[in-house]
């Protein structure tokens, strides 16, 4: 309390009960959000799969360094070299735990690639070579993506996925319009089995016309059952397939073809096995790979 007394002024100290009041209630707010932030810490990891928007490429780029390191079985990479020699050394690694790497890569059609093909061995499992530039796109596992445009405009964005669903959405668009139209410049697959892959449509452009022939194909498939979530390495013999489109000829069946359902039946010591590949519902397998280890025609001896 301050008062006036003509040319005097006296002020008396206020209760420290009530001058420290306002303090100890900010305290108590800074003491509850230390608690909060614990808690959240502590808490498990949420399951649940999410997409987020963010404004930078260099954001999503970090993500992307991120999940190469995280992936188990396959990638699908669409970038321009430069993007490929910085993320070279994450898919290196990822190349020597076994991991599938497709390299979709941009080059305009009046420029040379600027390096090597070298420079993809032991790096990459198949390369193709676009002409038309479209936005930096990662898939991992067919689980998480990283999608972004790229140019130094205000409406420059990118999407950090971790969702099956959404990913999927984004399986195909790498499919139609960054990989299936355009040229193979490098294959580190030989020109004998065995052969592996990682998408059904792939294996199933194999062993189709091998099966028309009547050759028999030795293999295995590694996944999971649908109905216990166990995982499981299965060695036998691929004896048919199919899908919801139809062959016009002998040649293989075109992913449009394919676009639908599509099965391959596997035979074990037991019994035979529908294969669908990852994320399959209606089938006894979800299949990550499938390994083809012997083709045998019937002309052989």
């Amino acid at each position: 309390m301050t008062t006036y007394d003509r040319d005097r002024l006296y002020a008396r100290v206020n209760d420290p009960a009530q001058a420290l009041s306002g303090l100890r209630e900010t305290v108590q707010q800074y003491e509850t959000a230390i608690d909060e932030i614990e808690t959240r810490y502590q808490a498990p990891e949420i399951e649940e799969g999410s997409v987020s928007l963010v404004r930078q490429f260099r954001t999503v780029f970090k993500h992307a360094r991120e999940n190469i390191e995280m992936a188990e079985d396959h990638i699908q990479l669409a970038a321009t070299p430069k993007q490929f020699q910085r993320l070279r050394t994450e898919l290196e690694d990822a190349h020597k735990r076994g991991v599938c790497i497709q390299l979709s890569l941009h080059v305009p059609p009046d420029e040379a690639l600027p390096f090597d093909h070298s420079k993809f061995a032991n790096v990459c499992t198949e390369v193709r070579r676009r002409d038309l530039p479209d936005p930096f796109v990662l898939l991992i596992d067919r689980q998480r993506a990283c999608y972004a445009t790229q140019n130094t405009l205000s409406n420059e964005y990118g999407v950090i996925v971790d969702d099956y669903t959404t990913a999927y959405v984004f399986h195909w668009y790498y499919l139609t319009r960054l990989w299936e139209v355009y040229e193979v410049i490098y294959d580190d697959r030989s020109e004998e089995p065995p052969y592996s892959f990682v998408e059904i449509t792939d294996c199933i452009r194999e062993v189709e016309p091998a099966l028309d022939r009547g050759a028999s194909i030795t293999g295995r498939v590694k996944g999971t059952f649908i109905h216990t979530g166990q995982e499981c390495d299965l060695t036998g013999q691929f004896v048919d397939v199919e899908y919801t489109g139809s062959r016009e000829d002998e040649s293989p069946a075109s992913l449009i073809e394919l676009a639908a359902e599509a099965r391959i039946w596997f035979a074990t010591d037991d019994r035979s096995y529908a294969i669908g590949g990852r994320g399959a519902t209606k089938e006894d397998i979800a299949a990550k790979r499938f390994i083809i280890e012997q083709i045998a025609d019937s002309t052989d001896s």
